[in-house]
């Protein structure tokens, strides 16, 4: 099939369907522990899911479990409508007839293979007959030119960079055609500058091939500039899956708020909750937010605010939500200035354009409209 051909799949069909997925491994002291623990979600045609979270979280051992490189104590995996795992029939089907391609972390190139044999080697290995060679050729050479490195066929990975063995892990993961690509943080090996245009490269490819993928990282830039949706998984669990405005703009929970980006807190006490909004008793008086899910009147909340969504000024504002606070530092940050504040003991961050006027005392405000409440 030529890569530029994405599989005909039923609209309906999710790409990828896992239900109630866990999978245990036995701790040094001989207790089990749930690196997955019940995921159950779904990747639709041409969406890129990033599964995002801090190490130990179970996003690798979740990926590995979509490519069977992980055995799942229990639960379903279905690739493209068909099941390739069922812990209820003992079925289990090997990695190499999933219907898919995997990226790794460490690219996992043959060193002693040149460029064209790495990509070429999808093709040559799969059951049921190989390609003719004209087609293998052809197939091959599409894929690097894709990726930018159809000069460098006959080179050796050991002769190239990080960013140049990157794309040709990339080739080798779209030279199969499958639709369906897993990326194990396939770009944490090289530098910043080199990860940014690369994400940029990755995401137009995508786009334009139209293939489905699962991407795990612990960047939260590298999730928000690339994912359709984010799962965002703690303790093997996903703790919210939204797109990623959402996640961002409204975290459904403390942890998502403080792992996604930067997120200010003020902590009080939950004094009402009418529909939509929440009104939290806090040591600057009553703050009005949007109400964030499980809020209980008298129950602890969290005030949660980013750094762009404050103003600052030497005058107090009209309006709810101000407080006072210390200047302590500015700081400049290309973009924007960064303050760092103190209000009665609560250190908070704020990002502006550098015009405003004041001293080390001013005032804070934040909109009711960006500011959510949440459980403590």
């Amino acid at each position: 099939m030529d890569v530029k051909t994405v599989p005909e799949r039923a609209s309906t069909t999710p790409v990828v369907r896992l239900d109630g997925v866990r999978k245990e491994f036995r701790r040094a002291d001989r207790t089990l522990a749930a690196a997955v623990d019940g995921v159950s979600l779904e990747v639709a045609p041409a969406e890129i899911l990033v599964l995002l979270g801090p190490s130990g979280c179970g996003k690798t051992t979740l990926l590995r479990s979509i490519a069977g490189l992980e055995r799942p104590d229990e639960g379903l995996v279905e690739i493209g409508g068909r099941a390739v795992f069922d812990a209820a029939r003992g079925l289990d089907v090997p990695p190499e007839r999933r219907g898919l391609s995997m990226m790794f972390q460490s690219y996992a190139l043959w060193p002693h293979m040149s460029v064209f044999d790495n990509v070429a080697y999808p093709l040559l290995s799969r059951r049921g007959g190989r390609p003719a060679r004209d087609e293998v050729a052809a197939r091959v050479g599409q894929a690097l030119d894709l990726v930018g490195i159809g000069e460098l066929a006959r080179q050796h990975p050991g002769e190239m960079s990080g960013g140049q063995q990157q794309r040709v892990a990339l080739a080798r993961a779209l030279v199969a055609g499958d639709g369906l690509i897993l990326f194990d943080e396939p770009l944490s090996n090289v530098d910043a500058k080199v990860r940014e245009r690369l994400r940029a490269e990755l995401l137009a490819m995508q786009r334009r091939l139209g293939f489905a993928a699962v991407y795990v990282t612990h960047d939260q830039t590298e999730a928000m500039e690339l994912a359709t949706r984010i799962a965002v998984m703690r303790a093997g669990r996903v703790e919210q899956l939204g797109p990623p405005r959402e996640i961002y703009d409204r975290p459904a929970t403390r942890y998502v708020a403080g792992f996604v980006g930067i997120a200010n807190e003020i902590p009080g006490e939950v004094a009402g909750v009418d529909g939509g909004r929440a009104v939290l008793r806090t040591p600057y008086g009553p703050l009005e937010g949007a109400a964030g899910p499980g809020l209980v009147e008298g129950a602890p909340g969290v005030a949660v605010w980013r750094p762009e969504h404050g103003r600052m000024s030497g005058q107090e504002p009209d309006g709810p939500n101000r407080w006072r606070a210390s200047l302590r530092l500015s700081m400049f940050a290309g973009s924007h200035i960064e303050h760092h504040l103190d209000a009665e003991g609560i250190a908070c961050r704020l990002w502006s354009d550098g015009s405003e006027t004041g001293g080390d005392e001013v005032w804070l405000s934040v909109a009711p409209d960006r500011l959510l409440v949440l459980p403590a």
